[in-house]
């Protein structure tokens, strides 16, 4: 039914498909992991286990960009 042995769905372009795909896919993870996010770990799980239904990748997004809470300590 499909021939995938010529054209331009073989060879390095379906890798590099793929690895935008997943890059995109997993760009909240990344984003919180290099914040440092106190939440990382939560945006990692809900990006891996919901980020297939867009509203599940808007809200690992949206928690890891946010702005963290001030802390209510004193500092010293």
């Amino acid at each position: 039914m499909f021939n995938f042995e010529a054209g331009w769905l073989s060879g390095p372009i379906v890798i590099v498909i793929g690895v935008l795909f997943v890059a995109v896919y997993l760009l909240p993870s990344l984003i919180a992991f290099n914040r440092g996010v106190e939440l990382r770990w939560v945006v990692l799980v809900i990006n891996i286990f919901l980020g297939a239904s867009f509203i599940g990748w808007l809200v690992a997004l949206y928690l890891a960009i946010r702005k963290p809470k001030p802390s209510l300590g004193m500092t010293t």
